[in-house]
C-alpha cells in the first residue's frame, strides 16, 4: 500500500480530480452540480469523487438520498500538513472563468430554492424556530455584547428565571429576594443549570446586603412596584453601582387593571415612565432613556389584562463632582431609535 503523501500526490495529478478541489474550495456541491459547472459525465465525476475521497482530500455530507462533497482541511492524520499546504494552494489558484459562470449560476438556482422553501413555511417560520432554539437565545446573544468580567445582580430574583442567562454571560451574579421560598426555587434553577458562579442574599431593593460601588450592571426587573418606597430603592441602587456602572429597570405602565392588580399582589399600579425617570435622575443617575416593550396577549380568555411593560436604563456618573439634582436637569426629547431621554 503507498504511503499517504504518494496517494495525495497521486490524486493530484490528474487535471480532472485538481479542477474538482478547486471548484469544492469555493463552495461544498453535490454530484450534479459538479456535473454542471465542469460539463463532465456523472459516471466520471463520481468516479473522480471515489479517488479523492480515498485519498484523504475529499468527504461528504448525506442528506436523504443526495449527498454534498467538501474538501478535508485541517482533518487528522496529515503528520507533515502537506494536504493542507495542497488543498490551500488549489484554493488560492484563480477558477477559469466559464466555470466561475456556471458556478454562480448553480449557488443562485440554490438560493432560488431556498427563497421557496421560506415563502412556504413563512406562517410557520416563527413557531419552527422556537421549537428548535426556544423563545429567548437571541436575548441570550445580546448579552455578549456587553463584558464578560462584571458583576451583576439581579434584584428581586425571585424564582431565579433570569439567573441562568446573567450566569452564563457574567463572571459573578448576585441574586437578591427577601422571601426564603423564592430564593429556595432559584437556588435550585441555577443548581439544575450546573452554574457555581452565583451568590444569593435576603434582602430587598430597598436595602441590598452588598457593600458599596459593588456592581457593575444592576438588573431590576417587575420589582419597583413592589418596593415601599421606590425612589429610596433607586438611590440604594445607585449605592452599589460602581461609577460608570448601568442600571437597568423593567417595569409596568400606570394601569387600572384592578383583575391584574389583585392577582399580582401589587404594591404599586405602575410608574408614569417621566415621573420614573424624573425619580432615577434624582437618585443621581444620568442618561436615563426608556421605550416601551411588546407584550404578549393574555394566556387565555379567563386571564386578566396585564398592563404595558417598558425598559428603562441608566448609568452611574463615571464623574460625581456634580451632585444628583445638577445632574438631573435635562432637556426630555425624542431620539429616532424610539427611546427616550432625560
Amino acid at each position: 500500500m503507498l504511503a499517504e503523501p504518494d496517494n495525495l500526490l497521486k490524486a493530484l495529478a490528474d487535471p480532472t480530480r485538481r479542477r474538482i478541489l478547486q471548484v469544492l474550495a469555493a463552495s461544498e456541491l453535490g454530484v450534479n452540480d459538479l456535473v454542471t459547472v465542469l460539463h463532465l459525465p456523472q459516471s466520471t465525476v463520481s468516479r473522480q469523487l471515489k479517488t479523492l475521497r480515498d485519498a484523504g482530500l475529499v468527504d461528504a455530507r448525506h442528506e436523504r438520498t443526495s449527498a454534498t462533497y467538501f474538501p478535508l482541511l485541517g482533518a487528522n492524520g496529515d503528520a507533515h500538513g502537506l494536504r493542507d499546504h495542497l488543498l490551500h494552494w488549489l484554493r488560492d489558484q484563480e477558477l477559469p472563468a466559464p466555470l466561475r459562470m456556471r458556478l454562480r449560476q448553480v449557488l443562485r438556482s440554490r438560493q432560488t430554492e431556498n427563497d421557496a422553501y421560506f415563502a412556504r413555511v413563512a406562517n410557520h417560520w416563527d413557531r419552527m424556530r422556537t421549537d428548535f432554539f426556544g423563545p429567548s437565545f437571541h436575548l441570550e446573544a445580546l448579552t455578549a455584547l456587553l463584558p464578560s468580567t462584571w458583576t451583576v445582580a439581579d434584584m428581586g430574583t425571585g424564582t431565579g428565571y433570569l439567573l441562568p442567562q446573567l450566569a452564563a454571560a457574567f463572571t459573578h451574579v448576585h441574586a437578591v429576594d427577601p422571601v426564603a421560598e423564592m430564593l429556595e426555587a432559584a437556588r435550585s434553577r441555577v443548581a439544575l443549570a450546573g452554574l457555581t458562579n452565583v451568590e444569593f442574599h435576603a434582602g430587598t431593593a430597598s436595602a441590598v446586603p452588598l457593600p458599596g460601588e459593588a456592581l457593575d450592571l444592576c438588573v431590576a426587573s417587575l420589582v419597583l412596584h413592589h418596593e415601599p418606597e421606590p425612589a429610596q430603592a433607586l438611590c440604594e441602587l445607585h449605592r452599589v453601582l460602581r461609577r460608570g456602572g448601568r442600571l437597568l429597570i423593567i417595569e409596568q405602565s400606570a394601569h387600572h387593571e384592578q383583575a391584574f392588580h389583585d392577582l399580582m399582589q401589587d404594591r404599586w399600579w405602575g410608574f408614569e415612565m417621566d415621573a420614573l425617570a424624573a425619580d432615577v435622575t434624582s437618585a443621581g443617575f444620568i442618561d436615563v432613556r426608556w421605550r416601551m416593550l411588546a407584550t404578549a396577549e393574555p394566556a387565555n380568555a379567563s386571564a386578566p389584562q396585564a398592563p404595558q411593560l417598558f425598559v428603562m436604563t441608566a448609568t452611574r456618573p463615571a464623574d460625581e463632582t456634580l451632585n444628583g439634582a445638577q445632574h438631573g436637569r435635562y432637556r426630555r426629547s425624542a431620539d429616532d431609535d424610539g427611546w427616550r431621554q432625560y
